[in-house]
């Protein structure tokens, strides 16, 4: 991508997920066709945990306790937070508590049409790449999704796991 000034290749990054927004509709709309909305809730949301699995790469060299480094590894980036804007509210050595103010999948579901309880329903299947991803790297999380009405995105409490 020789030649892109960083403002080019932060849009094409926050375009590249959009479209990965739109992917996930088109798979879960055509399972649901096939085999029902539970069954194709159930397939999309392991889908992309499996897929959030494959991109725990070293996020868990930050285990035990290193959550100041999980948090600019992991909620700040690919881009020292723009994409995203997490807002961070708590980072010791036992937790990291991110909210989310920003999101290019939830913008492009929006942008895309659905209604804000599809749109709801899409952010917490897509929470599932983070709990993958995450749980893969050894940590433990829970992760409060986008409802309609709520400013945001999503909000995540990253532990240890307990021994």
């Amino acid at each position: 991508m020789q030649g892109l000034d960083a403002t080019a290749m932060w849009s094409a990054l926050n375009d590249a997920n959009k479209a990965r927004a739109r992917v996930y509709v088109e798979f879960f709309r055509s399972i649901e066709r096939r085999f029902g909305r539970e069954t194709a809730i159930e397939v999309t949301r392991e889908a992309i945990y499996n897929w959030g699995r494959t991109l725990a790469g070293d996020l868990g060299s930050h285990l035990p306790g290193d959550f100041k480094g999980l948090c600019q590894s992991f909620a700040c980036a690919p881009d020292g937070g723009a994409m995203f804007t997490p807002d961070v509210s708590a980072c010791s050595e036992s937790e990291l508590v991110v909210q989310f103010k920003t999101c290019p999948l939830k913008s492009g579901w929006m942008e895309s049409g659905l209604s804000p309880e599809e749109v709801a329903l899409f952010c917490d299947m897509a929470a599932c790449a983070d709990y993958g991803t995450l749980e893969a790297a050894g940590f433990a999380v829970t992760i409060e999704t986008w409802t309609p009405g709520r400013d945001g995105c999503c909000r995540l409490h990253i532990t240890a796991p307990r021994a």
